[in-house]
């Protein structure tokens, strides 16, 4: 395991931004999601364009896209917790879940954002956690030593 605070608090703030602005982005588009559902308008405030889309069938998106966000500002959490807690003291099961949560949020983005346009922005949103986690490789992997 590695020793206490060995990972820069640069690196840290980096993961932490990246998981606020992973939740800002999911509550925002969220929002817009759940206000699209109660009413009979589009999706075009979501980022969804449904011209000739039956209300039906815009709610069932509006749905979807809700429970989306919400995944993915469950993700912007859990990297934060976890970036202020045990990332920050440089336990190596840390660097491996904030990994998987990092690359769910971005798998589960990319396939739905491709279906839909604007998937640049995924990859904006998870850049400060995806270069935190690079930046970390030697706190928490540090080459091993010769004898």
């Amino acid at each position: 395991m590695a020793s206490l605070f060995k990972v820069s608090k640069y690196i840290v703030t980096l993961l932490v931004a990246g998981g606020l602005l992973w939740f800002i982005a999911a509550l925002f588009f969220g929002v817009s999601a759940a206000i699209s559902y109660f009413s009979t308008g589009s999706l075009v405030n979501a980022g969804i364009a449904t011209p000739g889309y039956s209300a039906d069938a815009v709610r069932q998106v509006a749905w979807d896209q809700f429970y989306i966000n919400l995944y993915s500002a469950v993700i912007g959490l859990f990297t934060i917790m976890i970036g202020l807690t045990a990332f920050r003291r440089g336990e190596k099961w840390a660097w491996y879940v904030t990994l998987v949560l990092v690359l769910n949020g971005l798998i589960t983005s990319v396939f739905d954002y491709l279906s839909w346009g604007g998937w640049y922005t995924v990859f904006a949103s998870a850049l400060p956690a995806l270069l935190a986690l690079l930046l970390s490789v030697k706190s928490f992997f540090p080459p091993a030593r010769r004898t």
